[in-house]
């Protein structure tokens, strides 16, 4: 499956009821995966995933505010300092 740019031609709160509708069909899906182990349900949860993967993107691309990835900060601390 292509990687679709859900950005595009959508708004925010489009993209938003798009990953609500995966994550409701993810919770299905999974459940009928515990029912029966397919193949085919293995691929359908691999789609699924890579649609939400999309709108998590587009999410973070359209409202960077509320959606932007965390930041991770590093910092060092030096207690004292060794002669030379």
């Amino acid at each position: 499956m292509a990687a679709v740019d859900y950005s595009i031609g959508f708004t925010t709160s489009e993209v938003e009821e798009i990953l609500q509708a995966q994550k409701a069909e993810l919770k299905r899906t999974q459940q009928a995966y515990a029912d029966n182990g397919s193949s085919v349900t293995k691929r359908r949860i691999s789609e699924i995933h890579e649609i939400i993967a999309a709108c998590q993107r587009a999410l973070q691309k359209l409202d960077p505010e509320n959606y932007a990835p965390p930041r991770r900060v590093m910092g060092t601390f030096v207690d004292r300092c060794l002669p030379l």
